[in-house]
């Protein structure tokens, strides 16, 4: 049976898999590992992609990643060919190296994204191959420890943990001592690659536009330009906090909404956990 066909559209967070040819230990050598986490360095600076978190294992790899000017497909194939070429040439082998498509799994939570981060991250210890988070070199582990200014967004998520570097750093530790699991036993949904034409600012689809979402839930003009401006008007909160939500629940990243009411991420983060 056919697989049906996703539309890509900037802003979308996945979840990637991708694994070695008949779980072949593709990465087995620390050179092998650098290699892919080099590649991922030219994503962010070719692709324009966000990447959250990574952690390269002997046979697979998981990222945690936001597409913006480029489709995922796109991004994979060029990191999976560039590898392949890499790996065979210098095992002097030739031959499939991935284990077919890529698993690719929509994030429409950015609060799930605080799991599947610690998920990525913990794969060493789960797999044991390693005591703690720390001890292993070929995550972005390190990059939200050191908060070292590079290719991980760390910013991004240490923001939604405390507007405070020392305070959100100490929460992220204790993430990384949770156990954290994750149904992968999801449907391939890798076949997303739409016609060129398609990757536009188009909404995803069964997706409202911002300026729909935010009428539907103030129905007055000028509360909307107020809105729309970024004013700091204390009655605005109310619907600020409800447009946040309703357009979290229609697919749309918190960066986008911030974007889109001149706000900052953090500040979309905390409208969205604010109880009603």
């Amino acid at each position: 049976m056919a697989r049906k066909q996703r539309i890509e559209y900037p802003g979308a967070l996945y979840h990637v898999i991708q694994r070695g040819n008949n779980q072949e230990h593709i990465f087995e050598r620390p050179e092998y590992k650098d290699k892919v986490i080099e590649q991922l360095r030219k994503m962010v600076l070719v692709d324009g992609i966000e990447l959250f978190a990574y952690v390269i294992m002997s046979n697979h790899y998981h990222l945690a990643l936001r597409t913006n000017t480029e489709p995922l497909s796109r991004v994979m194939h060029r990191i999976n060919t560039v590898y392949s070429m890499y790996y065979n040439r210098t095992g002097k082998r030739s031959g499939h190296v991935f284990q077919g498509r890529y698993q690719a799994i929509p994030v429409h939570d950015e609060k799930y994204l605080l799991s599947l981060i610690t998920y990525i991250h913990r794969n060493p210890v789960r797999a044991g191959i390693a005591d703690n988070v720390a001890d292993y070199p070929w995550s972005s582990d390190r990059h939200y420890r050191q908060m070292e200014p590079g290719f991980v967004a760390f910013e991004f998520v240490l923001d939604q943990l405390s507007n405070s570097r020392k305070n959100s750093l100490r929460e992220y530790n204790l993430l990384m001592k949770q156990n954290v699991d994750l149904d992968l036993d999801l449907p391939d949904v890798t076949e997303v690659i739409a016609p060129a034409a398609d990757w536009s600012e188009k909404p995803a689809p069964d997706r409202r536009s911002l300026k729909d979402v935010l009428m539907a839930v103030i129905n007055d003009q000028e509360e909307y330009e107020l809105i729309r401006k970024g004013s700091r008007i204390r009655k605005l909160m109310s619907s600020k906090e409800q447009f946040a939500k309703t357009a979290l629940e229609h697919g749309y990243s918190m960066q986008e909404i911030a974007r889109y009411i001149g706000v900052s991420p953090v500040a979309v983060c905390k409208y969205i956990n604010k109880q009603d």
